[in-house]
């Protein structure tokens, strides 16, 4: 299996997102901190997932639906995180899907974790694409690889 692509973390950290970048907000949750007062660090990987999840519900393909319709999944095939600053208990975060890389059938997102306009880690996660019959790799649902394509690409 070939490795996955992978985004420039310390380039995506200047990067200017695009108008076409999907954008959410949270608060950083008192259940996010651990003793340390910050973030746990497995914590961002939630953020990520919740972020991508809304992302589908936005382009007509909510994850509750997909699942209960049986035709793909698209689990992670893998993710990693580059942090830069500690992310503390009250922060206002907006949550960045900044560019997209599709791949046959594997997607790689790239997440901006943003507090006060800078960037405070970066979240990489690469879906697969899978029959839910199989679980064998498959295209793009043609629906969605449509609102993909919208998205910066990188």
């Amino acid at each position: 299996m070939s490795q996955p692509f992978r985004f420039d973390p310390r380039a995506l950290r200047q990067l200017d997102c695009s108008p076409d970048a999907f954008r959410v907000q949270r608060a950083v949750r008192f259940h996010d901190i651990d003793a340390a007062g910050i973030v746990y660090f497995a914590r961002v990987l939630d953020y990520a997932h919740d972020t991508y999840c809304q992302y589908l519900e936005s382009v007509g393909h909510g994850l509750p639906q997909v699942l209960s319709d049986g035709e793909w999944a698209a689990p992670i095939g893998h993710v990693e995180v580059d942090y830069f600053a500690p992310l503390l208990f009250g922060d206002e975060l907006e949550l960045v899907i900044a560019q997209a890389h599709l791949d046959g059938s594997r997607l790689t997102l790239a997440h901006l974790v943003t507090c006060n306009g800078k960037v405070r880690c970066v979240v990489q996660t690469t879906h697969v694409f899978v029959s839910r019959q199989d679980f064998r790799p498959m295209a793009v649902p043609p629906t969605l690889l449509e609102a993909l394509q919208r998205l910066p690409r990188g």
